[in-house]
């Protein structure tokens, strides 16, 4: 494959050449486009570092690249060596010049958020520093699309109005492969990359959450700083100048819910992005799982959300057929603590996902998570965290090493007959 980029006031094209052996990915996603558009700012005036442009090209491609991927434009010697490193499934093929030196940030550098939001994505800005600056995709709406980015665009618009330096860039980006979504986990962040230099960015975090990180929730702890997926990306965005931050990812989804409901800013978050802003769509399995969890924190009276509706959508039928259900900790604790006792859908599944050991340590922050943070912010984000939420205790702390959900659990088949006997199905 080989890349080619091209500029004009207002935009930033990214153009893909395929050679045969280009363009599809696992299972069933496939590159749809051989394109991807950027909508920069008027005065951006080819305002970034080659290393930028290569970790952008690098986000959007990388799934669908055969045996060799050509840069569009020579980089640092440092960022295409690292890029050499971690990139084994194909050829990187590109120029280095000792003229390109490694970016860097500037003194009075800032740390960028790819802000989505949604709740986990405002719970790290509230955590992160007052300089903070949003960066939020926006993807064009299409014919036939449950997306709908309002509830987001009015996020941004009531953090401006407290002072954030809140951007917005539009972009096909997710148009790019078929199904519609991100080629790679962290391509949502293309638009705080591609704005580094112009506004001065130094990392760029994200709203993982200790689910998401650390297995919690799911299958197994996992230790995500010795994880591949983590040495893939930090090594990529480092190179580049941008360290990645994850202020979150010692926070449970629990956690975050608690950061939002205590901060002076958490009135922004809306986590659906199906439903028009104030009025979640309530049918998605975003809505049930945090539906559920904000009945639990007292966010929610139980008579405000139309569960029987939510548990007959398909899409939350198929989430809770699972083994495990994805976040199944965050059910679990909200189920625990929810007042469900006549409800009959929601006691049953109660039954069906009880972990037999207290969950309090969801409501705490895992402390070892600090090595996510880049080292200029970990000792602001430490105490903006401690300022809401306690630390886990070395036993709690245990707790999230030895997490399992998978023994005893059962298999598929017998959930979802179990969940037909309650009526979810029917």
């Amino acid at each position: 494959m080989k890349i080619e980029v091209n500029e004009k006031p207002g935009e930033l094209r990214f153009l893909f050449v395929l050679d045969k052996d280009d363009g599809f990915s696992s299972g069933k996603v496939r590159m749809a486009n051989k394109s991807v558009t950027f909508q920069v700012p008027d005065d951006f005036n080819g305002m970034i570092h080659p290393d930028l442009v290569a970790l952008t090209a690098i986000l959007c491609c990388h799934p669908f690249v055969g045996t060799k991927l050509q840069l569009p434009m020579p980089v640092s010697r440092h960022f295409l060596s690292e890029a050499r490193r971690v990139i084994t499934k194909y050829s990187i093929i590109g120029k280095n010049s000792e003229e390109i030196v490694p970016r860097r940030p500037p003194q009075n550098s800032r740390p960028g958020l790819a802000f989505s939001g949604g709740v986990d994505s405002t719970a790290a800005l509230c955590v992160m520093p007052p300089s903070t600056i949003p960066i939020f995709l926006k993807r064009p709406k299409r014919k036939g699309s449950l997306y709908d980015y309002s509830a987001a665009l009015k996020s941004c618009d009531l953090l401006s109005e407290v002072g954030f330096d809140v951007h917005t860039m539009v972009s096909d980006l997710e148009y790019l492969r078929d199904p519609v979504g991100f080629p790679t986990d962290l391509a949502h962040a293309s638009p705080a990359v591609l704005l580094s230099d112009y506004l001065g960015i130094d990392t760029i975090a994200f709203g993982t959450v200790l689910e998401s990180a650390f297995g919690i929730g799911h299958e197994s702890f996992r230790d995500y700083p010795k994880m591949s997926h983590w040495r893939f990306f930090g090594t990529l965005f480092s190179a580049a100048g941008i360290p990645i931050s994850l202020p979150v990812a010692g926070i449970s989804e629990v956690g975050t819910s608690m950061i939002v409901e205590r901060s002076p800013i958490g009135h922004v978050a809306q986590s659906c992005i199906r439903g028009t802003w104030g009025s979640p769509c309530w049918n998605c399995w975003k809505c049930f799982r945090k539906g559920i969890l904000g009945i639990s924190l007292g966010i929610y009276d139980i008579g405000e959300i139309n569960i029987d509706l939510m548990l007959k959508s398909n899409e939350v039928g198929k989430k809770l057929s699972q083994i495990p259900i994805s976040h199944e900790n965050v059910i679990s604790y909200s189920l625990e603590r929810a007042d469900i006792s006549k409800h009959r859908y929601l006691a049953g599944l109660h039954e069906m996902v009880t972990i037999d050991f207290p969950l309090d340590f969801l409501e705490k922050w895992y402390p070892p998570s600090i090595s996510l943070i880049q080292d200029k912010w970990k000792k602001s984000v430490r105490r903006k965290i401690l300022g809401i939420l306690n630390p886990m205790s070395e036993d709690e702390e245990e707790i999230v090493r030895k997490w399992t959900l998978m023994e005893g659990e059962g298999d598929i088949s017998k959930r979802r007959r179990d969940l037909e006997n309650l009526g979810v199905f029917s």
